[in-house]
């Protein structure tokens, strides 16, 4: 990311399957509606009413009339959608004699990641392929195949020149392209197949034939959870329908005692797959299903029940990202600390619903007034947090009057029950890096101009 640029919280934030990576400090629980007083997040406490000096250094600016209104800057285009990055290296065990072996990198992964991922798993099977002629070699040395050298070096050049093409696909991102195979197993395993039937034919030796034969189970290990009953049975058909082959032209060159055997070998080995194949398809299936519980108890760890807006574990991982890039970067973001005016009253008068209902409408209409770049999440209670990104002090102070003159005019339910016959917000700004180095004291000062708000009044904004 270049100085000053957007900042990558907010493009992973656009995706639906956010990370679940959180900041360090811990946050309090999530309360359903309380008491109408500000709930400061940090030390040092905020000072009582008899405490406030008369001469405040936050900008104080009275309630405007009830009947002003001011139109919301146009909101800014949203940047293109990223995939979060994901965790999970490649695990690589056992024997790689299987050719074409299968590639990770489905949902979850970016498509860098996918790219490595692919073009690494390419390289293990081209290891294990040679490994595989290096044990065609060894029986010709042993004196136990009759391949000649140079139909070895001509299987070496043939699996250089497929391998060589198989990796380039996802080098250049080309496997984005096949709709038909999303996690590039089919291409690789497919190509491997045909790779180890062009080994069994050279080997002639029937111990390795059946060698590199089983070496397809462990290939087919690697499409665990990516590839169910169909898949399986098709790539294991095209295995040992490689087998027959390879087996013919050596019965007709007269070097294969029986056909008919060898038939009865592939059937078998066919009869095998089909039965592992179901066995993926269970994993395919639990697969799926707990990426999908994975998915959903991300959402839920990091999204408020009540109003759908990220919650207050979101909103401190939101702002440590955005601090780290600020430090490393440099510029300035704003946060402000938002709560709702007289709530309490609200609240007890008509009944948790009503309040309920008022907390999800507040939400719905102060995310409208905010920039298509700044993140706005529910703290707690009736307290809101949003953090205006690469906005100085001044910039910030303007947007949230906008945003309160909108809410004092905006047309509640019974919002004439409350003192100010409407529904108010009162709200606290804290600039970064000037009013803290540290999230901590950045909410600190964002509460206590929260308070000072409150205490002259409510309906107003006050800071940074």
């Amino acid at each position: 990311m270049s100085p000053g640029g957007e900042p990558d919280w907010l493009k992973i934030l656009r995706r639906q399957e956010r990370s679940s990576g959180l900041f360090a400090r811990k946050g309090k629980p999530e309360s359903g509606p309380t008491e109408d007083a500000p709930q400061p997040a940090a030390a040092p406490p905020s000072p009582q009413p008899s405490d406030v000096p008369a001469a405040l250094p936050y900008p104080v600016v009275p309630p405007s009339s009830p009947t002003s209104t001011e139109v919301p800057p146009p909101a800014e285009p949203a940047p293109p959608a990223v995939q979060p990055p994901a965790t999970g290296p490649l695990a690589v065990s056992g024997l790689i004699a299987a050719a074409g072996m299968p590639l990770v990198g489905g949902p979850g992964h970016t498509a860098e990641q996918r790219r490595r991922l692919r073009t690494r798993g390419v390289l293990f099977a081209t290891g294990g392929l040679m490994l595989a002629l290096g044990v065609v070699l060894g029986l010709k040395i042993l004196g136990l195949s009759p391949i000649s050298n140079v139909e070895w070096l001509s299987a070496v050049v043939v699996t250089g020149v497929v391998q060589i093409l198989v990796w380039y696909v996802p080098h250049q991102s080309l496997d984005e392209r096949i709709p038909w195979d999303k996690h590039y197993t089919y291409v690789p395993m497919l190509a491997g197949a045909t790779l180890i039937a062009l080994y069994m034919y050279l080997a002639v030796e029937p111990v390795a034939r059946l060698l590199l034969l089983m070496s397809w189970f462990v290939a087919l290990l690697f499409t665990a959870g990516l590839a169910g009953f169909l898949e399986v049975t098709v790539l294991s058909g095209a295995m040992a329908a490689g087998y027959l082959v390879a087996a013919r032209l050596l019965a007709n060159r007269g070097q294969l005692p029986s056909f008919a055997f060898e038939v009865i070998v592939a059937g078998v080995f066919f009869g095998i797959c089909v039965y592992a194949g179901m066995v993926f398809q269970r994993l395919l299936k639990e697969r799926t299903e707990a990426h999908e519980l994975r998915r959903e108890l991300t959402e839920q760890a990091l999204t408020d029940a009540l109003t759908g807006l990220p919650n207050r574990r979101d909103f401190e991982r939101i702002m440590g990202s955005e601090l780290e890039r600020i430090r490393r970067y440099g510029g300035s973001c704003t946060v402000a600390m938002i709560d709702v005016d007289h709530f309490k009253n609200y609240n007890d008068t008509l009944g948790h619903p009503a309040g309920d209902t008022l907390l999800r409408e507040l939400a719905t209409v102060m995310k409208l007034q905010k920039r298509q770049s700044d993140f706005f999440a529910r703290y707690g209670g009736e307290e809101f947090a949003l953090v205006m990104v690469n906005s100085t002090g001044e910039d910030a102070f303007d947007m949230m009057e906008r945003m309160r003159r909108h809410i004092e005019t905006h047309r509640f339910a019974d919002e004439e029950i409350q003192p100010a016959k409407s529904i108010t917000i009162s709200a606290g700004l804290a600039c970064f890096p000037d009013n803290g180095p540290t999230y901590e004291e950045l909410i600190a000062h964002a509460d206590q101009a929260l308070y000072v708000a409150k205490s002259r009044g409510r309906n107003r904004v006050c800071g940074p």
